[in-house]
């Protein structure tokens, strides 16, 4: 059976490569840096589930998905917005999320298994149960052998995952900080070009005003002088 396609478009490397780890053996898995290739990934792949990042450069993670619905055989792709900054989400596009399902970074793998297996349910239970039947009395050697080995191994996971989601939120809170401290200075300094050009404005009509009135004195002497 053909594995369904997840397209993950976000424009973290690291992002993209962890879900590519979580997601291996269950989904092919397809990547795009930011919106403009995720949209043209998924009108060459038509994917079976989108997982799209919110903040990305360009074109934030709504106005791609505005763009992936204007697709035709697009329009019903399940899409799941990722974010560590959910108040930026919510300014365009108020809650309850309708259009999209939407989870929170840092996310554990298996939650993001989990909401991924909602929309794209795992192969059916005759399948799944042949394949298990198969594979039983292996795993239950492995399990006597290492009983703790998975265990240990979904831990690290788990850890490596929420790792790399906080460092990645952490960076992204800093430069959104960074960017809105740079607006905020540069909103001040058009209020104070705007006073200043509103002063020269004035000292222009000033000189203006009084460039007329030395024209009369001037026109009134020549009247003099020629009496």
């Amino acid at each position: 059976m053909t594995a369904k396609k997840v397209l993950v478009i976000d424009d973290s490397i690291m992002i993209r490569k962890m879900v590519k780890s979580i997601l291996s053996g269950k989904y092919d898995v397809l990547e795009a840096s930011d919106g403009k290739s995720g949209l043209d990934a998924a009108r060459r792949s038509f994917p079976d589930l989108i997982l799209l990042d919110f903040v990305m450069p360009k074109y934030n993670g709504y106005q791609t998905l505005q763009a992936i619905r204007r697709v035709e055989g697009l329009q019903k792709v399940p899409v799941i917005m990722i974010s560590g900054l959910k108040e930026q989400v919510t300014e365009h596009v108020p809650e309850p999320f309708t259009e999209f399902d939407f989870l929170e970074k840092p996310f554990e793998a298996d939650v993001l298994v989990s909401r991924i297996q909602s929309f794209l349910p795992p192969e059916p239970a005759h399948t799944a149960a042949s394949f298990m039947s198969t594979v039983t009395t292996s795993r239950q050697v492995k399990q006597d052998e290492e009983p703790n080995l998975q265990m240990i191994l979904n831990r690290l996971t788990s850890t490596e995952t929420l790792l790399v989601q906080g460092i990645e939120n952490l960076i992204q809170r800093e430069v959104v900080a960074r960017f809105n401290d740079l607006s905020n200075r540069i909103d001040h300094q058009d209020k104070c070009i705007k006073v200043l050009s509103d002063r020269m404005e004035k000292i222009s009509e000033q000189i203006d005003h009084q460039n007329k009135g030395l024209m009369v004195i001037l026109r009134e002497l020549k009247s003099l002088q020629n009496k």
